[in-house]
């Protein structure tokens, strides 16, 4: 959630989307207590959690948002307080229990949806997004409660893979270790599990939405996405444009712009190519920001900007 720590557009999402459904719902959000989200903040626990199977007890903070927005902050710093990305410590390396800690997560999320009396508050829907929180509806499911459940799938080749040998510690029944269930080539995928017991399932355009349900693009899922699909449980819904940043305000360019007043942005491309070493040039500039990953394309912008360089561009 980029109002704490981002990785990729989940947390651009996990920012803007509960303050537009704001306007008509009761929309609060959970996540884990990262070092970044805990870390200078006054944050006042509200509930404890028990322990579950191999998933350790922990406590729910509360932070009001100015805006208030409420953010449920799962305290477990054994599991969360680390140096690093949320996912990977410093050096990049996977966490090794990556499993016990978005299990966990999910267990907190499928607890909320249960009802958590400290609390006062029970949603009448579960949000989730990508594999971190997609045990979530299966929990729900074990537990024979009905709250219903939409998973958002952003990327589908991030599936949280999990060797078999790890149900008991983190709950997950052995009945549902089966093709209709959590099993995945062998591994428990927890992406599987959401996309199996949710009651819906999303992704962030129209076009992934079919992508997936063929063998190219499903990653080995396509079977259960093509269910999923004849059971008119799964959407497209594209990812919005966030509209409150505007170029003629923000603090962090060298220089402000606007559709009426476009010169400042010649003055930001030249500092952009200073800072990167490029040649001096009147032509545009061009920049990626991603993962550099096959599935982003970085292939096909090679070949491409081999073509601008061709013609007259400069490269670094």
């Amino acid at each position: 959630m980029t109002d704490f720590v981002k990785v990729g557009g989940l947390g651009d999402v996990s920012s803007a989307l509960p303050r537009a459904l704001r306007q008509t719902n009761d929309i609060r959000v959970l996540i884990p207590g990262y070092r970044q989200v805990t870390q200078g903040r006054d944050i006042t626990e509200v509930a404890r959690l028990s322990a579950f199977a191999g998933l350790p007890a922990c406590s729910l903070g509360r932070i009001d948002m100015p805006d208030g927005l409420v953010i449920y902050v799962l305290l477990c710093p054994d599991l969360f307080d680390r140096e690093g990305t949320p996912y990977a410590d410093a050096a990049g390396t996977d966490w090794a229990d990556n499993d016990v800690r978005f299990a966990r997560l999910s267990f907190a999320a499928a607890e909320i949806a249960c009802g958590v009396p400290e609390l006062g508050w029970q949603p009448d829907l579960l949000h989730l997004n990508d594999w971190p929180s997609s045990l979530a509806p299966a929990y729900l499911a074990w537990r024979g409660q009905a709250v219903p459940s939409v998973l958002t799938v952003h990327n589908l080749a991030y599936q949280g893979l999990f060797p078999r040998e790890r149900l008991p510690i983190l709950g997950v029944p052995d009945a549902s270790f089966q093709m209709e269930g959590v099993e995945f080539h062998g591994d428990l995928s927890f992406l599987k599990s959401g996309i199996y017991y949710s009651s819906h399932v999303t992704t962030v355009s129209q076009t992934y939405a079919r992508e997936i349900t063929t063998p190219e693009f499903g990653c080995g899922l396509e079977g259960l996405l093509q269910t999923r699909a004849s059971q008119h449980a799964l959407t497209g819904i594209l990812n919005g444009v966030d509209e409150s940043w505007d170029s003629s305000r923000d603090p962090s360019l060298p220089a402000a712009f606007s559709s009426s007043n476009l010169k400042g942005r010649a003055v930001n491309a030249a500092q952009a190519r200073e800072a990167f070493g490029l040649g001096v040039s009147r032509g545009p500039l061009f920049a990626i920001i991603s993962r550099l990953v096959h599935q982003k394309g970085i292939d096909l912008a090679i070949r491409a900007a081999e073509d601008f360089v061709q013609k007259g561009g400069s490269w670094r």
